[in-house]
């Protein structure tokens, strides 16, 4: 499952175009092929979500060692090697395009943005890269598209201590699965009568949240399968429901899940809805899938709650209910790391003002651990696979270990990013000989040139440094 965060990238290029030649011929075949392949795709691509894609939308495919091909009709990043008419080879890593998985608006000259595919070598996984590529180039389109887009991203995971909740977010699963299989109106119902109850006297808060989530994740994911894998897109569908576990212990899985059960509300109100409904403006608008999706099959509130003991019954609800008493947690949490993890390395960011805003650009991928947001703009990584920041002559880069990213503070131009782990990271004593930062522990990094400060009441178990 998808487990990125990604704020903005601001790139830096050069004034006038030179000639590379390439560095890897057939790196450069690859990535052309796939980038052609895809912009020849375009047509589709626009009809599974009108105005999201055109035959003119730039976006780059890029290789792990940085080599990248973009597409664009307009002017091209400079530095490039001309493979096609409108297809520019580089072979050199271009800015700020780190080696993540992807890019969201990756800036372009003339205030253009393009979304950014990393290609493995494994031909039969481009299908899944063109999927990501679609999936994340339309939150781009979100950003721009949507209406009061940011309303809900937060669940307090208090919500998810009470057995009841955990098991009626899995009952619900179940249904949605049932009804994504047999396309019966009787489970579509039964199914979307229990989100009903789940927002009106259950859990409204948990509701809320799964509805939001799946205004956004379950949008982009339904139409990147749907623009991906064509009329096999189902078979993704299938794929995802068989192989989530739907335990429902942290709000990462939660969230998960708003992936697969928004892309359904998708589909079936797409399927079921009358063809002169133009549900993606309502989406656009601020609707949810949820919510378009009783109206699409009529579901009231009085009908769906005098129901619920029935569906209930039928559905074995109490079973559910034992196996979310019964069942092991396996969450990490930050008390488990800061018990495991005696060493500690906080860094305190200033962050500048451009343009009137703040630049935040960060990324990360969560792995099989995920991400959890312990409180607004709290964000927990128990063991980030990656977390990612540059800034001006700031290089954050960790890899495989346990960060916390304390963003509250933003908005008064601060943030503090923790890293823990079981080994010292460096030492004090280190540490007072650097003029400039290089802190290497690992498979991480993290430099910063003159300026930097370490606090007094550092120690060597807890570093504290502001740059």
């Amino acid at each position: 499952m998808l487990t990125h965060f990604l704020l903005a990238l601001v790139l830096a290029t050069t004034s006038a175009a030179e000639q590379h030649n390439s560095k890897d011929p057939t790196t450069s075949q690859k990535l052309l092929a796939f980038a052609t392949e895809t912009q020849q795709s375009h047509a589709h691509f626009t009809a599974v979500w009108p105005g999201f894609w055109s035959e003119n939308t730039p976006f780059i495919t890029y290789s792990l060692d940085g080599q990248a091909v973009l597409f664009t009709t307009e002017e091209p990043i400079a530095g490039y090697e001309q493979l096609a008419d409108n297809f520019y080879y580089y072979a050199e890593r271009l800015p700020n395009l780190t080696d993540s998985s992807f890019h969201i608006q990756y800036s372009l000259p003339n205030d253009k943005n393009a979304t950014a595919i990393r290609l493995s070598d494994d031909k039969a996984a481009h299908a899944d890269h063109r999927e990501t590529l679609l999936h994340e180039a339309f939150h781009g389109y979100q950003r721009d598209a949507f209406a009061d887009r940011g309303r809900n991203e937060f669940l307090d995971p208090k919500y998810l201590d009470e057995t009841s909740h955990r098991a009626m977010l899995a009952l619900q699963f179940a249904l949605a699965q049932q009804a994504h299989s047999s396309r019966d109106l009787d489970d579509i119902r039964a199914w979307l009568s229990v989100r009903v109850a789940l927002n009106e006297v259950i859990a409204p808060e948990i509701a809320d949240y799964l509805g939001d989530i799946e205004r956004t994740e379950g949008t982009a994911h339904w139409v990147g399968i749907r623009s991906s894998y064509a009329e096999d897109y189902r078979n993704s569908m299938d794929y995802f429901f068989e192989n989530f576990a739907p335990h429902f212990e942290t709000t990462h899985a939660v969230r998960t899940s708003a992936y697969i059960t928004g892309a359904l509300f998708i589909d079936l109100v797409n399927d079921f809805s009358a063809e002169n409904t133009n549900w993606r403006h309502a989406i656009e608008q601020g609707a949810t899938p949820f919510e378009l999706a009783v109206q699409t099959f009529s579901i009231s509130t009085e009908d769906a709650l005098g129901n619920i003991n029935e569906i209930l019954s039928q559905a074995n609800f109490s079973e559910h209910m034992t196996r979310a008493q019964t069942s092991q947690t396996d969450v990490i949490t930050l008390a488990d790391i800061e018990a495991s993890h005696p060493y500690r390395l906080d860094i305190t960011i200033n962050l500048p003002m451009t343009d009137g805003g703040i630049e935040l650009p960060m990324f990360f991928s969560g792995g099989d651990k995920g991400f959890h947001q312990l409180e607004v703009n709290l964000i927990f990584l128990p063991h980030a696979e990656t977390f990612q920041l540059t800034l001006g002559n700031i290089a954050i880069d960790v890899r495989n270990a346990p960060v916390l990213a304390d963003i509250r503070s933003a908005l008064a131009n601060e943030v503090t990013m923790s890293i823990w782990s079981q080994s010292p990271m460096t030492t004090m004593e280190d540490l007072r000989k650097m003029q400039d930062l290089e802190i290497r522990f690992g498979q991480s990094i993290i430099q910063s040139q003159v300026g930097w400060k370490l606090a007094p009441a550092s120690t060597n178990e807890r570093l504290q440094i502001s740059l």
